[in-house]
């Protein structure tokens, strides 16, 4: 036996491709192992009956699709017009019905509407006509909360006799009605309170060769809360760490910048109270120290 026909044997008892590879393979599609299939093929058989038996059916289903638009041209527009001319008349008929159905409920609120306006007009007139036939001096009231007219006589006024005064034998003795302590009237003066502002001032400062070291001290904050002290420059901001308020509402800070490079604006934000706040501008420039402040 040759290497030939050993290779050839090998290939053909080898793995046989799914059907799925082997129909890929027929139409040509990108395959990794393509030229393993073309050789196992070519030497197996029963894969290439399977393959001559796909490419049958392939050309069979190819034709009868290529033909389908010649045979049918019309149906499918003729369908699709059906289909919409259906759904055109059904929503019309829809829309009909749902206006048929809303002057039905209209007529018929309007018909029991005029059925309770002539109800209530009866009674009135019945009311009316009661009240102009009696005989006795119609006194006619009102009820505004109700709506109803009610007749009766009008009381005789002058036949009404007092009742006797009795009189007991024993005497009381009077009454001493003792009168209520008058308090004097004090007028509470009130004194405007206003609550000071929280503030921030420069408490301290020393220069060392090119930079600046400030303190900073807050006062007027709320005791136990969390300030952040900002420094605002043109282009960009830096926050220092949270320092917390004593309970007098001081709090103390200090920071260390470059003299070339001072900050616009300090700003002191509480965290807990953030309408609590203090603003501080006019910020020392240079390494000069400024008289007065402690270094």
């Amino acid at each position: 036996m040759t290497r030939d026909d050993g290779s050839a044997a090998k290939l053909r008892q080898g793995r046989h491709p799914d059907k799925s590879i082997l129909l890929a393979y027929i139409r040509r599609q990108p395959q990794d192992d393509r030229l393993y299939i073309q050789q196992h093929i070519e030497h197996c058989e029963r894969c290439s009956q399977q393959c001559d038996e796909y490419k049958l059916i392939s050309g069979t289903l190819e034709d009868a699709l290529m033909r389908a638009p010649h045979f049918y041209p019309q149906l499918t527009g003729h369908v699709i017009y059906s289909v919409e001319k259906h759904l055109y008349e059904s929503g019309k008929l829809r829309a009909a019905k749902r206006q048929s159905l809303r002057d039905y409920r209209l007529k018929r609120r309007m018909a029991r509407l005029g059925v309770a306006i002539s109800l209530v007009l009866a009674m009135l007139l019945t009311t009316m006509a009661y009240a102009i036939s009696t005989k006795h001096t119609p006194l006619i009231s009102y009820i505004s909360h109700q709506g109803i007219v009610t007749t009766q006589p009008s009381p005789d006024l002058g036949n009404l006799v007092p009742p006797p005064q009795v009189t007991s034998k024993h005497k009381h003795p009077p009454k001493h009605v003792v009168a209520p302590p008058q308090t004097p009237s004090v007028a509470a003066a009130t004194t405007p309170f206003s609550t000071p502002k929280p503030s921030m001032v420069i408490c301290g400062r020393s220069a060392a060769g090119t930079s600046m070291y400030l303190m900073l001290c807050g006062d007027h904050f709320t005791p136990g809360d969390k300030v952040t002290v900002v420094l605002e420059y043109l282009k960009n901001s830096k926050s220092l760490a949270p320092v917390t308020v004593d309970a007098k509402g001081q709090f103390e800070d200090s920071v260390s910048i470059a003299c070339a490079y001072v900050p616009i604006a300090i700003y002191a934000n509480d965290q807990t109270h953030s309408t609590e706040s203090a603003t501080l501008t006019n910020i020392p420039r240079g390494c000069t120290p400024t008289p007065g402040m402690s270094s």
